[in-house]
């Protein structure tokens, strides 16, 4: 809902500078004590290192610099390979209309009032807007964590990537690369907040891949969708993500657009609904092995079902087809298109979309390829009772109480317990976390407080020294000859 005119386009930009300048009073209310705490610490020619390393500026590396900016943690930095606004899959590859999210969420805000979502909104649009939205829509989403981002004046580097971690002594070298071309960022902390695919890599059945390129594309790709005007498109997968592309395809005017769902039946549950409150959000990470995988087993069993607005997007379309209890198998490319097998026979499509998900492998992640042999994998900890086993589910990452990632080998484990996990690969460890905005209010603290305790931990002597020599007096003209000497 955009304003209709230029004077509700000022008046707009008006209330949301009165809102930022509210925002403003609200930090300074909250922000005792404001005393700047880390020690810093260099390397032996002066070169600062960096406290805590942010890989990924989105809605997760935002929610997180903001709480350690409310908590006076300097020498953070945030690096994402987009460029700025670009951040996250929001622009690029995420095709819903709406966030599959209740708009009464909050997460970015670091519990400022005045940079809530619903703030914002009200500011932007009006009363009445917020009172008749339902969901959010996607792009209010973006321009919502731009206008934190620039509340809290967050320290981001945009248009760098990060090609890999090494040990650099006791700390961390991430060797980034951008337009100034390659460089190494030292780090006592690295947080991966890299959102869906950030555990390994998204997932394409084999059959597909063997397909020139041409003929195929994943949901999380680019896709021309104007060049499908007038083709037959096969879409694999019933997810709320693969509907999204069936209903971009048909939008751009496909002739036809079948969607197949291996399951014979359609998965009504969102699973993810009912994990929406506090206890478990906050605290299923600190439940023992047998029912963090029992809960989250079944969850990720269940796999997350399209939504409303999907549906009602598909659905007006009279030459789509959604196919339950149909396989697709992909046989061969031919001079008409790819000759797939289904069960009502061989058929021929122009275009498959694949909307099949993501693999958790952290060996297929670049910047882990040091560390691959070395991080435990829940099957290295936990054996589940024999119908709870998935092999799929037993590959996550078997991450401490800090998402920090663990070892299998001793000699890694100094170095990865300052790596934290805050990505898709952390559900299994600690729920619905690093890949969602629901949860983001209860496990951001969790996180920003282990990095917190770490920081102070790591430089107790240095607090203790600090705190020998302190001076300060309740008043000044204290009477001397009745104050005992400070100890030493």
């Amino acid at each position: 809902m955009e304003p209709d005119s230029a004077d509700n386009g000022r008046a707009a930009a008006d209330r949301l500078d009165a809102l930022l300048a509210r925002a403003t009073e609200e930090r300074a209310i909250l922000d005792f004590p404001d005393r700047p705490w880390v020690v810093p610490h260099h390397t032996e020619d002066g070169r600062r290192i960096l406290n805590v390393l942010v890989v990924g500026a989105g809605q997760a590396g935002i929610s997180i610099l903001s709480t350690l900016t409310r908590d006076h943690v300097g020498g953070v930095l945030a690096i994402d390979a987009a460029a700025m606004d670009e951040e996250g899959p929001w622009r690029k590859v995420a095709r819903m209309n709406v966030l599959r999210t209740p708009k009464q969420l909050s997460g970015p805000d670091a519990g400022v009032p005045s940079l809530s979502f619903r703030r914002w909104y009200k500011a932007r649009y009006g009363e009445l807007a917020w009172d008749n939205l339902d969901q959010i829509p996607r792009l209010d989403w973006c321009r919502y964590l731009s206008f934190v981002r620039e509340a809290f004046e967050l320290p981001i580097r945009n248009g760098v990537r990060l090609d890999r971690i090494v040990p650099h002594g006791k700390y961390l070298a991430a060797e980034v690369v951008s337009d100034r071309g390659p460089e190494t960022l030292l780090a006592r902390k690295i947080v991966l907040a890299t959102g869906i695919d950030g555990g390994g890599g998204w997932h394409v059945p084999g059959h597909v891949k063997a397909l020139p390129r041409g003929l195929w594309a994943h949901t999380s790709e680019p896709i021309p969708f104007a060049t499908l005007k007038g083709k037959r498109v096969a879409v694999l997968g019933a997810g709320a993500s693969a509907m999204d592309n069936a209903a971009m395809a048909l939008e751009a005017g496909a002739a036809s657009v079948d969607q197949f769902c291996r399951r014979p039946l359609l998965q009504p549950i969102q699973p993810l609904a009912w994990m929406g409150f506090a206890g478990f959000l906050r605290h299923i990470g600190d439940m023992d092995d047998a029912w963090r995988w029992r809960f989250m087993s079944y969850a990720l069993g269940l796999r997350e079902p399209f939504t409303k607005d999907a549906w009602n997007r598909v659905s007006r379309f009279s030459n789509y087809r959604l196919r339950v209890g149909e396989a697709c198998k992909p046989l061969a490319a031919n001079g008409e298109g790819v000759r797939v097998g289904t069960r009502s026979g061989d058929q021929t499509f122009d275009f498959l979309i694949c909307g099949t998900g993501v693999e958790i492998d952290h060996e297929l992640r670049p910047e882990l390829r040091h560390f691959a042999d070395d991080i435990a994998r829940w099957k290295d900890r936990y054996s589940p009772p024999p119908d709870e086993a998935d092999e799929r589910l037993a590959n996550f990452p078997y991450l401490s109480p800090s998402f920090a990632f663990t070892a299998l080998k001793d000699g890694a484990a100094s170095h990865l317990a300052n790596i934290h996990c805050f990505n898709f690969a952390a559900t299994m460890s600690f729920g619905p976390s690093g890949a969602a905005i629901r949860p983001l209010r209860y496990v951001v603290p969790r996180l920003t407080q282990a990095l917190t305790r770490d920081l102070f931990r790591d430089d107790l002597q240095d607090y203790w020294d600090d705190l020998q020599a302190f001076i300060g007096t309740e008043f000044d003209g204290y009477p001397a000859r009745l104050a005992a000497p400070a100890r030493k």
